[in-house]
């Protein structure tokens, strides 16, 4: 064979491979879709190893605990890969198989006669009886429009069944999967995901809002007005009114808002926790690759093309956070290593986290007290700046304050400040990153000059609290003339669980000038450096689980 025939036939491959990555039909259309800078792990995702060391519970030859909740009998339910559902002992022993649903199930919750509803990706919504006999729910909203991709459910308390279906484009029973049909989905981006409504009464399903790329996890709010939904293939969370009707949640209504948005990784499961707590899982880290091509549509379709294993995806990473109503983060676990595979969601009991999982051999699960004795108290940096506004008629009043205001200037405002410090040594360099927090303040004399009586009432973020407390100058004229600092603390109550309470300190150098955020004579922070320490309950635990 010639040189010339070898190039010609290398070049004849070389050409069919191009036509094969450029013309090569496939089932998906992206579209381009604005994707945020990754954040990377920092603020309330600061790298940390407290997922990391995982006790185990073994299930022999299943795999792919997906989803794990406590029934009402107490027991622990898990899907696997294989259809199948287990119930066990909360320590993992007395292992058996509660159903079979033919399908995979990757959620399902209780009703209030305890049986389980599950969401099932290749049969739809099903519901099963304690004896483990399945039967199907709903499979389609109306004609010509079937459930696709069920995924996550919650039961209300009136008996009403919220789930997640994921695509509408792609459903698992005719993609080969679910992990084949989410790759088509995300890579595609159409947003065809949303949030159904079934009515046991009716047996009717309704589309309650559309418009989600790849909708996931869900769980209602506390008062049922909301749900929040984890919208995976852009890593973020929502809260969407229950009460809405095939609502577009692009469209900019009111009814649908991002709670968390940006996310270091792709969202999953989401559970109810304890004290108000709703965990979720990343299941992996984002990819710098994979977000640069989001308004690239033509290469992610060149992508369809590959063989899956070279797809951009981000490296094995463990991840669970937990998050309030307000969308603040309260708890965050990490393992660096991923030794645990694709952590999906988190299940909280009194004495443990078991941590769901995509494709892992066995139930990861730490003990709550290691992991989360350490965070009976959140602590906050701020600067606060002193604010010009109207004071509110009978705001401090001494029927609110405990004590007689000052005759005038009693009334204050500041708004409050997040802050950056240098890594090495703590250092400050940027007193005024994001405004996070409103603070009214009463003052009023004391029988000691140099003390004033001191009330507050904070907003911080979605908590709302009030204090009680003192100011006190500890010196005039310093550090130059003009100047002058002062120590002030509130003991703080007023707090919503899981908080009892708490204490906020300042210190501030006081001048010439009133409001805003320098001093007179100029070159020091006018106003506060704060902290804000707020306490958690703590429950006693008397008896530990088992280990297994």
């Amino acid at each position: 064979m010639t040189v010339r025939t070898l190039t010609v036939a290398g070049g004849l491959v070389l050409l069919g491979v191009v036509a094969y990555l450029c013309l090569w039909p496939v089932p998906a259309e992206p579209v381009s879709w604005p994707a945020s800078t990754p954040p990377g792990y920092t603020g309330a995702h600061a790298p940390n190893t407290r997922l990391s060391g995982l006790h185990t519970i073994d299930i022999e030859t299943e795999f792919g605990p997906e989803h794990i909740a406590i029934g009402p009998d107490g027991k622990l339910y898990a899907a696997m890969t294989s259809g199948n559902l287990l119930r066990m002992e909360p320590d993992g022993s007395n292992q058996q198989i509660f159903a079979n649903t033919g399908g995979r199930v990757l959620g399902f919750a209780f009703d209030a006669e305890g049986r389980m509803i599950a969401a099932d990706a290749m049969k739809g919504l099903l519901a099963i009886d304690t004896d483990g006999s399945v039967r199907l729910l709903t499979e389609r909203v109306g004609d010509g429009d079937p459930v696709g991709y069920a995924n996550s459910v919650v039961v209300a308390p009136d008996g009403n069944i919220y789930f997640t279906d994921s695509s509408t484009h792609f459903s698992p029973a005719q993609w080969g999967g679910t992990y084949e049909a989410s790759v088509l989905d995300i890579l595609e981006q159409a947003a065809s995901g949303r949030v159904l409504a079934y009515d046991p009464v009716t047996a009717s399903t309704r589309v309650v809002a559309h418009g989600l790329s790849f909708a996931n996890g869900i769980v209602l709010s506390s008062d049922g007005r909301a749900l929040f939904v984890a919208e995976t293939g852009r890593y973020r969370i929502w809260a969407v009114d229950s009460g809405a009707r095939d609502l577009d949640v692009r469209s900019g209504s009111e009814q649908a808002r991002v709670l968390l948005d940006n996310l270091p990784g792709y969202p999953d499961n989401l559970m109810r926790g304890r004290e108000g707590r709703i965990w979720v899982g990343l299941f992996r880290p984002r990819n710098s690759a994979a977000d640069a091509l989001s308004q690239k549509p033509f290469l992610r379709k060149v992508l369809l093309r590959l063989p899956r294993s070279m797809l951009p995806v981000g490296e094995p990473y463990g991840h669970v956070f937990a998050f309030d109503e307000g969308g603040r983060v309260t708890e965050d676990l990490q393992d660096p290593e991923g030794a645990y595979p694709e952590t999906t969601g988190v299940t909280e009991t009194a004495d443990r986290l078991y941590i769901h999982s995509l494709h892992a051999p066995a139930i990861g699960w730490v003990r709550r007290d290691s992991t989360m004795a350490a965070q009976l108290e959140d602590i906050y940096i701020l600067r606060s700046i002193r604010e010009q506004r109207t004071p509110v008629t009978d705001g401090c009043a001494a029927s609110k304050t405990g004590f007689e205001p000052f005759s005038t200037d009693a009334e204050r405002s500041f708004s409050f400040w997040s802050v950056s410090a240098r890594t090495d040594d703590g250092r400050l360099i940027d007193s005024k990153h994001t405004r996070v927090a409103e603070l009214r303040a009463c003052f009023g004399p004391t029988q000691d000059r140099a003390r004033q009586n001191f009330y507050a009432e904070v907003q911080l973020d979605a908590i709302s609290f009030r204090g009680t407390g003192e100011c006190l100058a500890l010196a005039i004229d310093f550090p130059e003339s003009g100047l002058f600092p002062v120590r002030c603390h509130l003991i703080l109550s007023g707090l919503s669980a899981p908080f009892v309470g708490g204490l906020l300190t300042t210190n501030t150098i006081s001048s010439g000038a009133r409001f805003g955020g320098d001093t007179e004579p100029p070159g020091y922070t006018q106003a506060s450096i704060a902290t804000i320490r707020l306490w958690r309950s703590q429950e006693i635990q008397h008896v530990r689980p088992q280990e297994h």
